[in-house]
């Protein structure tokens, strides 16, 4: 039972991803693969084929866009991908529309991750969230939005 309640503290404390996954799966890589990381499909030098695209989502003053990126990665091992190519990051109001988005990180220069490069893409969606002026959580009727932090990604398989 002490257990359960660390476990659900923790949960609470560090607020939930939510994955979701639409595509194929092959057989899940080794443990000690990683899962490589791009913004930018050129950047692949060899042939790949698209297994499925997924998203991961959590709450934005708990959840980090590096935090949504280790879960794809994970989810993406599992699937059998080589590789995901993050095609969206957003933050959206969750009692309204989009609120933030940089498509393919537009002006961003590419990123392979390689342990906290992708640090600079969360400043950047950050900061395009920040400057929109509507990240405050109270509104002029005094409710309350909450925001969510959104990473859409496509797996893929060398």
């Amino acid at each position: 039972m002490r257990k359960f309640f660390a476990v659900m503290f923790t949960a609470v404390l560090c607020g939930c991803v939510n994955i979701e996954y639409n595509g194929q799966t092959a057989a899940p890589l080794a443990d000690d693969m990683q899962v490589a990381v791009f913004s930018d499909p050129g950047r692949i030098t060899r042939p790949y084929t698209v297994l499925g695209q997924a998203s991961a989502s959590g709450d934005y003053r708990e959840t980090g866009s590096d935090r949504l990126i280790a879960k794809l990665r994970d989810k993406a091992a599992k699937c059998g991908a080589n590789a995901i190519i993050i095609t969206e990051h957003q933050v959206i109001a969750d009692d309204s529309g989009q609120i933030s988005t940089s498509p393919k990180f537009s002006g961003s220069p590419e990123r392979v991750d390689t342990g906290n490069s992708w640090n600079a893409i969360s400043e950047d969606s950050d900061l395009n969230f920040a400057n929109s002026k509507r990240h405050t959580p109270v509104t002029t009727s005094g409710s309350v939005n909450n925001f969510t932090r959104i990473i859409r990604a496509e797996f893929i398989r060398y």
